[in-house]
């Protein structure tokens, strides 16, 4: 099954827009309305690469979706959405977090953030095609947002 793009929104408008820009031949687009319901598609399909996710609905919304997938999905690269334009840091600075798009969505953007998902995804699914087998970003991010413990959980303090 080829990589897919899960929308994650709670605005069907939206997610019917978002569909079409990323509709082509080799797409393979999945939809879901709430975090809860997200967190079923990805356990069901297991092919997800992308995950463009609306920060604000209802539930638990798309910060604890961010957290779930990390836990349970760490090859999913996050694309997050948003009509606040201030993001807070520890969301969009966080491993798996590709970028952000501020509402209303610019169509160059979306695809181009998630061709960079896409790429990110390709990277973590097979790091031996690509020479490295830690991201350099992520190595740092890690570092910083830990606050010093690094993936093996040891401190370095």
């Amino acid at each position: 099954m080829p990589s897919s793009v899960l929308i994650v929104d709670d605005e069907p408008g939206l997610r019917e827009l978002v569909r079409r820009w990323l509709a082509g031949p080799d797409s393979f687009l999945l939809e879901a309305s709430s975090a809860e319901d997200a967190m079923c598609v990805l356990a069901d399909t297991r092919a997800v690469a992308v995950a463009l996710v609306d920060l604000q609905m209802p539930g638990h919304g798309g910060a604890w979706l961010v957290e779930q997938m990390q836990r349970s999905f760490p090859a999913v690269a996050i694309v997050l959405a948003t009509a606040d334009p201030a993001v807070p840091g520890t969301i969009s600075l966080q491993r798996s977090v590709i970028g952000y798009l501020v509402k209303p969505l610019d169509r160059d953007q979306v695809v181009q953030l998630v061709a960079a998902g896409l790429a990110w995804h390709q990277q973590k699914a097979n790091p031996a095609a690509h020479g490295s087998d830690t991201d350099p970003v992520d190595a740092f991010l890690d570092s910083k947002l830990t606050r010093g413990r690094g993936r093996g959980g040891r401190r370095d303090r």
